[in-house]
């Protein structure tokens, strides 16, 4: 016996491992990026509005608060929100983060999982699909990389927070057309048979 033998070595043979070749595919064009981007903002807008509207009606109806508590929230929160006001101590920005995600994840959680859409994507027949593979992409990782930890310089400056945002969105102009969510999370987006 060689004096490196390994009884527990796989086996060594001639086959060389083939990859499976992929379909062509067709990247999404960014007018529909845009829009399906258009349309999931205008669904979370008005369910947020919806559910704001809601509690207060609530609220003022059943006597827990008034007219001028109202006004008085409003203005509290016109007050914090600033372009160059530091945001990690102001608790509407993290019940607002908190909320939105919550929300996203509810309108378009089972889509993202098993298709890879949004509702805005569904409409615009395209797709959020793994870089190298072109699979659907596991939810926590769509979550986490491609949408949670952009809301994070929000946290700090809201002109921080519009700077990336702005410059995610040229990135998306090149020719693979991937913006900085799809390079942290590994995804390109793709049109999609009907």
């Amino acid at each position: 016996m060689p004096p490196n033998f390994n009884p527990y070595q796989a086996t060594k043979t001639a086959i060389t491992e083939v990859k499976p070749v992929l379909e062509e595919i067709e990247l999404a064009s960014v007018p529909h990026r845009i829009l399906a981007r258009v349309v999931d903002f205008l669904l979370i807008t008005a369910v947020a509005v919806a559910i704001v509207i809601l509690i207060a009606f609530v609220l003022y109806y059943s006597g827990n608060i008034d007219a001028d508590f109202l006004e008085f929230m409003a203005s509290e929160i016109e007050e914090d929100s600033s372009l160059f006001t530091l945001n990690l101590t102001n608790p509407w920005i993290w019940i607002g983060v908190a909320t939105t995600h919550t929300m996203f994840l509810a309108l378009h959680g089972a889509l993202l999982h098993r298709y890879g859409q949004t509702i805005g994507k569904r409409i615009m027949k395209i797709a959020i699909v793994d870089a190298d593979t072109h699979e659907v992409v596991p939810l926590p990782r769509l979550f986490v990389f491609r949408y949670l930890i952009w809301d994070f310089p929000l946290l700090f400056f809201e002109v921080m927070y519009w700077i990336i945002r702005i410059l995610d969105l040229c990135f998306g102009l090149r020719k693979n057309r991937r913006t900085l969510h799809d390079l942290t999370a590994n995804t390109i987006v793709i049109k999609v048979a009907d």
